[in-house]
């Protein structure tokens, strides 16, 4: 299961989408955060690290792609 919590800065801007967290089941993948041209994700978890930094179009996207990269990190440790 992959679950998006919002996240709240001191001063948000009142026009400016949330930061997201970005959960794997138990575990914590990463922050979305919202910028020009989509949303850029910041790993928590040394298995994202090879995705901190991206950015993508839409938080599904983000979400979408640390549940791929949690798959395969499964599949190698099997």
């Amino acid at each position: 299961m992959t679950r998006v919590q919002p996240t709240f800065a001191v001063f948000p801007p009142d026009d400016e989408p949330p930061a997201r967290v970005i959960e794997i089941g138990e575990l914590t993948a990463g922050i979305a955060v919202p910028e020009r041209g989509g949303v850029r994700f910041f790993s928590s978890e040394r298995r994202f690290d090879g995705l901190d930094g991206t950015l993508f179009r839409s938080l599904e996207q983000a979400a979408r792609a640390a549940r791929e990269k949690s798959r395969q990190t499964r599949l190698r440790a099997v």
